[in-house]
């Protein structure tokens, strides 16, 4: 089982254009859980992968016994980071996204989780997290794992 966990881009999107963004992807890389962060109500019966929202992140991790990958930037609340093209993927885990504003990992990061940085040219975390979940996907996806 592979999860996928986000925070909606409130401050630059709406939900209703954000979730294709991460419909379709997820659905092609077959997630059949996903959970975004904080309820917005958004319904749609075209969606694929199905959605589930939940008020936090405690809220959406509460009872979740998959290994905890976050994919964050490096910075100085996340220095140290594993880079994803060192990363060994579990077979079972979920994904942790944050948003443009927020890293889930200064706040939810336990010791036995890890946590993943996408190497780009500039390393500025610029990437928006839709975007980070195809390359973190695929480079799953390109190793083996499904």
């Amino acid at each position: 089982m592979v999860a996928v966990l986000a925070h909606w881009e409130w401050r630059d999107m709406v939900p209703l254009t954000e979730a294709p963004l991460w419909n379709l992807p997820l659905r092609d890389f077959g997630i059949e859980d996903w959970r975004m962060v904080p309820v917005s109500g958004i319904r749609n019966s075209q969606r694929k992968a199905p959605l589930r929202e939940f008020p936090t992140y405690q809220a959406a991790l509460e009872g979740c016994t998959l290994h905890r990958v976050f994919i964050e930037p490096r910075s100085h609340e996340t220095p140290e980071t594993v880079w994803l093209h060192d990363f060994e993927h579990p077979e079972e885990c979920i994904y942790i996204f944050g948003s443009a504003h927020y890293n889930p990992a200064v706040m939810h990061k336990r010791p036995e989780d890890s946590v993943v940085s996408i190497k780009t040219v500039q390393d500025k975390g610029v990437l928006w997290s839709h975007q980070a979940a195809v390359i973190t996907l695929y480079d799953r996806c390109s190793r083996g794992n499904r």
